[in-house]
């Protein structure tokens, strides 16, 4: 998981959270301390959230389906109740890795 911001102007910034791959996804709704940090950080600075969901063939639909799924378990049990708006989600393709053929 790796997270980075683009700030686009003094009063919007734009929080990114790059998931690289499935076994990333299955975990999204066990990091409670991920979200309990995402919120300090609101509190000092509104953003809006987006994940970057990288995946060897954009036209498998399933990562996609089972992260949004986890998504919404993640929402109904309130861990982004602080956001104003609900989170983004990209797809990346990502060049398959030498360690996987």
């Amino acid at each position: 998981m790796k997270v980075f911001s683009t700030v686009a102007s003094p009063v919007f910034s734009e929080l990114v959270i790059v998931l690289g791959g499935y076994n990333a996804i299955t975990q999204l709704p066990r990091e409670v301390t991920l979200f309990e940090t995402l919120r300090k950080m609101s509190e000092l600075r509104p953003f809006k959230l987006a994940f970057s969901l990288v995946v060897l063939d954009p036209a498998r639909v399933e990562p996609l389906r089972k992260f949004a799924a986890d998504l919404d378990l993640v929402a109904a049990n309130g861990l982004l109740s602080f956001l104003d708006s609900s989170p983004t989600i990209r797809v990346v393709r990502s060049p398959p890795d030498p360690s996987e053929l």
